[in-house]
């Protein structure tokens, strides 16, 4: 039977756990006051010994089922008994959202500037991870075309390596391989069917999230339910697109659980592109159509975990297994101007994981250990000389080097990361709590080029890099005046020691950099009434220099920087939620004053290319949601986001001659966007018991200029117009609510979408997905 200390005094809640037709229901999450306490046992009782005296919230939540929430108030001694009734979520779809919003609710009810996106309602639907954190207010994801492309991510005007990516708290580049990459191809190895939420952070970062994010962070939290059950997804598409995902999981009642989880994705990306210019018969350019010939991908990964749950000496202890693959062509340069027909990049990555849990290790102190092993090995090949037109015709050949670099290459890089991590949530009164996080990680990277060596006289690669990396972080949150004001304070180290070389006068230099960087935090809240919540925070947030911008990339022609500095920004959020009877609405305003960038500084080649601290930027804006439910069946989502990017650098720094740029607004970034959705959902329309969910989304960019906008005439400036794309969809959920049959299009209209400096994005698509899930096996 599930038991939990909970504090020091001699309380007991106990009860069972039914489903609607009276079967026990095992696997079910118990939680006091938004923290994980019990698991309902295989005959579906629990047990919560040791709570103290109060009044609580106690909820039953279970993967499959509506969570439920009930009242509770202990008095010393006494034994409460309190049954839960669960009813299965996929009866009624409006309250799959409703428990999403429940599940979440601690985080948007704590000090925290944070949007949480439940996945579970996309379950059912032809959604990546890329499209999901793009219908959040005050967040842009921009993409350098089809499935598996690169892909920058802002939020509130910080993007690119300024926003930290995170899986279940642990840095995402110390498990994918997202610096080597690209942050798209790392997401691609994340589908929506293997998530439970997202967890977007637009101010002050929490301490769990034990990294330097300097522009807001995003925490995926993978599925972890204790229930049994077994869930296979298959998505066919346009442009040949494939993605299959599983995920299973049984618990035995000694408290062994075994899980296993798999995806599939592949894409031939062969979409047609217009504009694109290729020299005619008559040696003059010519802008053709064309579908993109070099653009395939594919990447694979595997999961498997055995651990224990519900134990006197650990809530959870579990070791878990991953091996994952990825295959990715690259079809052209950054601004779409140079086709390629063979560059590529590899990707094998293997994953290790020991995690601990218990709350209440001793007296009011909860424990959260990690330590893991992560191998990646990447491959980037560009050895052919051959010149490709946008017909994938070869009409020449280069007198030196690949398609993309300058030497040619067939890189092989094996790097080794050794990642601890522990959080302590100590608990000084009822009203107060101390936390800390620390994480660690040792990162040691070497590899090979023959084809490079043949041009330089050196296999580079060789020479051997190590990281070091040390965060810690410690937070005071309290409550004051009757809980009604919540304040959250936090200090923060960040320590990077790092050995690498440099390539100076065609000879290999070793070069250490060792730096710390301090940071603080403020965040209040205030709960003004049941319905109106208003929060502020500041941060002194810093990013440390990555290790090629400090290491450098040889493959790409970049070289190393150890001089580099700290990126800085003082970080100013205010935010309001106001929660009616069938709707809400939340508005932010934000600024951020940030020194220091680090940008690259290109240079044609032979000569090497290196990242330099070259701009200041001040950053304003403002962004709001609103979310109605007229009625039960009806739900209607908009938001927009209104940002003001200018530069704040003088001629000095910024290396340009004059101080015209300064106050100007900085180019190729969107600076006003917003989406909207309309959901219709309803039950026993055909037959009693199913379901059918119809849904149309709308997302909307405001042009852009590509280059500063005070340069040239308007009428002559290159911009990225205007774009509404509309998606469209419907699912119907039949055979004792197991399977789901969705078809969906995307950019239905066919309208022309573009991103990253005019690379164009795919047109219309069409997506037909087929989701089986069974519980109680």
């Amino acid at each position: 039977m599930a038991m939990q200390s909970v504090c020091g005094q001699a309380g007991v809640i106990s009860g069972k756990i039914t489903a609607d037709d009276g079967s026990m229901v095992q696997g079910v999450l118990l939680r006091l006051d938004g923290r994980n306490i019990a698991v309902s046992s295989a005959d579906g009782f629990y047990e919560i010994k040791n709570v103290e005296s109060g009044s609580f919230l106690l909820s039953a939540s279970g993967l499959g089922y509506v969570t439920v929430e009930k009242s509770v108030t202990m008095t010393v001694g006494n034994h409460l008994t309190v049954d839960f009734q669960l009813i299965a979520s996929t009866t009624d779809l409006k309250e799959v959202t409703v428990t999403g919003e429940s599940e979440a609710m601690v985080l948007k009810n704590s000090t925290a500037s944070v949007s949480v996106i439940e996945a579970k309602p996309y379950y059912n639907r032809s959604i990546n991870a890329q499209d999901l954190l793009n219908t959040v207010s005050g967040v842009q994801v921009r993409q350098s075309g089809g499935v598996g492309n690169n892909t920058d991510i802002s939020i509130q005007g910080l993007s690119g390596r300024q926003v930290k990516l995170f899986v279940d708290g642990i840095p995402m580049d110390f498990l994918l391989p997202v610096e080597e990459l690209g942050t798209g191809a790392s997401l691609a190895m994340l589908p929506v069917n293997l998530m439970e939420r997202m967890e977007v952070y637009k101010g002050a970062v929490p301490v769990t999230l034990g990294a330097d994010a300097l522009g807001g962070a995003i925490n995926i939290i993978t599925r972890h339910s204790y229930g049994d059950y077994l869930e296979v997804s298959a998505e066919h598409s346009s442009f040949n697109t494939w993605r299959t995902t599983l995920s299973t999981r049984k618990t035995f009642t000694s408290g062994i659980t075994l899980g296993l989880s798999a995806f599939y994705t592949s894409s031939d990306n062969d979409y047609t592109v217009d504009d694109v210019n290729v020299i005619n018969e008559f040696g003059n350019p010519e802008s053709i159509s064309a579908p993109k010939f070099h653009d395939y991908f594919r990447s694979y990964l595997v999961k498997a975990d055995i651990g224990v749950i519900n134990k006197v000496w650990a809530d959870r202890l579990s070791l878990s297994f991953s091996y994952g693959d990825l295959y990715d062509e690259i079809q052209h340069n950054f601004e779409m101007r140079q086709p390629y027909g063979q560059a590529l990049n590899l990707a094998t990555t293997f994953n290790t994981a020991l995690q601990y849990e218990k709350q209440n290790i001793t007296n009011k102190l909860d424990l959260n250990l990690y330590l893991g092993h992560n191998r990646i090995e990447t491959g980037f090949i560009d050895t052919t000389r051959n010149i490709y037109n946008w017909r994938g015709n070869i009409i020449g050949q280069k007198s030196y080097g690949g398609e993309i670099t300058t030497s040619q290459n067939n890189l092989r890089l094996k790097g080794d990361n050794i990642t601890g991590r522990i959080n302590l949530n100590y608990r000084i009164t009822p009203k107060s709590r101390l936390i800390f996080n620390g994480v660690a990680s040792y990162f040691s990277r070497s590899g090979r080029d023959p084809v490079a060596a043949e041009y330089y006289g050196e296999d580079y690669f060789q020479n051997p890099v190590y990281i070091n990396k040390l965060v810690g972080g410690i937070g005071f949150e309290q409550e004051l005046f009757d809980g009604k004001v919540t304040s959250h304070t936090a200090i923060k180290g960040y320590q990077y020691n790092s050995e690498g070389f440099i390539i100076e006068n065609g000879e290999s230099n070793t070069i250490e950099q060792d730096r710390f960087q301090p940071g603080v935090s403020q965040s209040l809240k205030w709960k003004l009434n049941d319905r109106l919540l208003t929060k502020a925070s500041y941060e002194y947030a810093t990013r440390m220099p990555d290790r090629i911008e400090t290491l450098g990339d040889f493959s790409a022609a970049i070289n190393a920087n150890p001089g580099l500095k700290p990126e800085t920004s003082h970080n100013i959020n205010l935010g309001v939620l106001y929660r009616g009877n069938n709707w809400s609405i939340e508005t932010n305003g934000f600024f951020r004053k940030v020194e220091d960038i680090i940008i690259l500084q290109a240079v044609p080649p032979p000569v090497l290319s290196k990242y330099e601290n070259l701009l200041k930027a001040s950053i304003a804006g403002v962004e709001g949601e609103v979310i109605w439910h007229p009625w039960r069946w009806l739900t209607i989502r908009a938001n927009a986001t209104y940002q003001d990017l200018r530069n704040r650098s003088d001629k000095a720094n910024a290396g340009v001659s004059s101080d015209r740029y300064y106050g100007a607004r900085l180019p190729n970034r969107p600076y006003f966007f917003g989406n909207g959705e309309i959901q219709f959902e309803r039950s026993s329309i055909i037959r009693s018991g199913d379901q059918f969910h119809a849904w149309w989304s709308v997302a909307y960019v405001e042009e852009f200029f590509r280059y500063w906008e005070i340069d040239g005439r308007r009428e002559d400036k290159l911009t990225i117009p205007d774009q509404w794309l509309n998606h469209v969809g419907v699912a119907y959920t039949g055979w004792r609510e197991r399977l789901t049959l969705s078809l969906e299009s995307q950019n239905i209209f066919d309208v022309n979408a573009f991103d990253n400096f005019r690379v164009q994005k795919p047109g219309r698509s069409w997506h037909l997905k087929l989701r089986l899930f069974i519980t109680k096996f």
